[in-house]
């Protein structure tokens, strides 16, 4: 994302240096979801990911299965 008002726009932080953030490729792969924040860059932006785990609700599993998609 290349535009700062688009950034800006998003409501989500706009960080001058990395800090506790990590970037995506040092998350990836292990499931969890985490806040995000905005590197700004001479050429741009990058997306940061937070180290603590932002906790989301579980919805209840819904086996329902209806008559026409019965195989």
């Amino acid at each position: 994302m290349n535009n700062e008002l688009a950034v800006t726009g998003s409501e989500l932080p706009i960080l001058q240096t990395k800090g506790t953030y990590k970037y995506l490729k040092e998350i990836t792969g292990n499931g969890a979801y985490y806040q995000v924040a905005w590197q700004k860059l001479a050429d741009g932006y990058v997306a940061l990911y937070g180290t603590a785990p932002i906790q989301i609700k579980a919805l209840p599993n819904l086996n329902d299965i209806f008559e026409d998609e019965e195989g």
